[in-house]
């Protein structure tokens, strides 16, 4: 169990509220799946990656070139928005808190190995049953713990397989330490996520 999550009896956030972790390997993986969400998707979807600080932060603007969902850089105290996509700086820890997205600073990277697992966590204690983590491609652990904290939450657990992962290290370690609800390709995930968002009317 993540020792950082903490059931929260107001974790009532009633629209799907999505967390998308990736890191070698899943900016490709990321693509595919938003290529796929139709204009009308009803969820909000936060995204944690593993990205060089020093690297241009060109991810906003390839995205929205690829969705007519929102797609900015993220602010700290933003409303947390439905059928929008919010992404951190290189340098940035994204979290959710209530209806609310806030920024972590982080310039030395001290959390950098973390980032997947405190966004995912901090969904879980937001939205409960109406979570979702989703591990892409990447390597090692992150995620792991943050993808509990959403099962333990009611919410639901999705993961890349390993065999269609540019870099399967972290779908198999999340397969390993999590039971979870749907394991498939990006095409399929992002199906899955098409469903998960029917009949929700995000307000």
């Amino acid at each position: 169990m993540n020792s950082n999550f903490e059931p929260s009896s107001e974790n009532s956030y009633s629209n799907l509220l999505i967390g998308v972790g990736a890191s070698a390997g899943g900016l490709k993986a990321i693509v595919e799946i938003i290529d796929l969400l139709p204009t009308h998707f009803q969820g909000a979807l936060m995204i944690a990656t593993h990205r060089s600080s020093t690297a241009p932060n060109v991810l906003p603007s390839l995205l929205q070139n690829h969705t007519r969902l929102r797609v900015s850089d993220t602010i700290d105290g933003d409303k947390l928005s439905c059928t929008h996509i919010y992404i951190g700086r290189p340098d940035e820890v994204l979290t959710v808190e209530g209806g609310e997205v806030h920024i972590g600073l982080d310039p030395g990277h001290v959390r950098n190995l973390l980032r997947i697992d405190d966004l995912f966590t901090s969904i879980a204690n937001t939205a409960g049953k109406n979570a979702v983590g989703i591990i892409l491609s990447g390597m090692l652990w992150d995620g792991v713990d943050g993808l509990k904290a959403i099962k333990e939450s009611g919410g639901t657990c999705i993961v890349q397989t390993p065999e269609d992962a540019a870099f399967d290290s972290m779908p198999k370690n999340a397969l390993k330490s999590v039971e979870c609800d749907f394991v498939g390709t990006t095409i399929e995930i992002a199906s899955r996520l098409v469903e998960l968002g029917a009949g929700r009317n995000c307000h």
